[in-house]
């Protein structure tokens, strides 16, 4: 069995792309990165791409001499605190965009583990047998609203402060991610995707469930929900990018 993936990085309706994504695969040896950069703060999209491209370095180089350690949840948690210094210790060397940040979520699994890590509200979404067993929650004032009992996790979508983010990588001080490990083999029916919210805002779940179940790649799968996207935004919609990884 190998993994398939298939990924888009869209603009969507504004002048110019601040999401990014990287990945290394090799059979089931894999890491997924998906990046937001901040679209308020200049240079962003340099953040998300060299967050993004550091993450991806960082797994090939553990990859290389321990295949088995590079999905493990303490390599996943030090990938993205090494993405936050990277990115922060650019924009010292760089002034013009020193108020860059940029969201990041992670997959890397050796076919048997895979672990999960985010910070910010790019999220990530792990299917068993195309049923969802695991969403990341997002780090913003929504998401607090939903802990709080005010809102409910669905409603985060058209939340006022949805777009709040409480943790990033490239800030002044570095907040930990979250992070989930799955020990359990990866087997056909078992889907991982990562999106920004310009994705997941227009995408439902159960939707992704059932364009899920009804493909044979994940590039069919992403086209299906790109198609119910591009029904529902307006022309100023975000940028909009998202992973799909299928066991095949």
């Amino acid at each position: 069995m190998v993994l398939l993936s298939s990924t888009i990085c869209k603009i969507g309706g504004r002048d110019y792309n601040q999401d990014y994504a990287a990945q290394s695969l090799n059979g089931v040896l894999g890491c997924f990165v998906v990046c937001d950069g901040l679209g308020s703060y200049a240079g962003s999209e340099v953040a998300s791409k060299i967050c993004a491209t550091k993450i991806v370095g960082d797994f090939n180089r553990v990859a290389e001499y321990d295949p088995s350690r590079a999905a493990k949840r303490n390599f996943c948690k030090s990938y993205l605190e090494n993405a936050h210094h990277y990115v922060v210790s650019y924009k010292e060397r760089n002034p013009k965009i020193a108020s860059s940040c940029t969201t990041a979520a992670v997959a890397a699994t050796d076919g048997k583990t895979t672990t999960f890590a985010h910070i910010g509200d790019t999220r990530i979404y792990f299917f068993k047998k195309f049923k969802l067993a695991y969403q990341s929650k997002d780090h913003s004032l929504s998401q607090l609203a939903v802990e709080m009992g005010h809102i409910t996790t669905a409603q985060i979508r058209t939340h006022k402060d949805q777009n709040k983010l409480t943790r990033v990588i490239g800030s002044e001080y570095y907040g930990q991610p979250d992070v989930e490990t799955v020990s359990e083999p990866l087997a056909p029916g078992d889907a991982i995707i990562l999106c920004t919210d310009g994705f997941w805002e227009y995408v439902l779940e159960d939707e992704m469930e059932h364009d899920l179940a009804s493909s044979k790649t994940p590039g069919e799968a992403l086209q299906k929900m790109e198609a119910r996207l591009l029904k529902r935004v307006d022309k100023f919609n975000d940028n909009y990018t998202a992973t799909i990884v299928m066991m095949n």
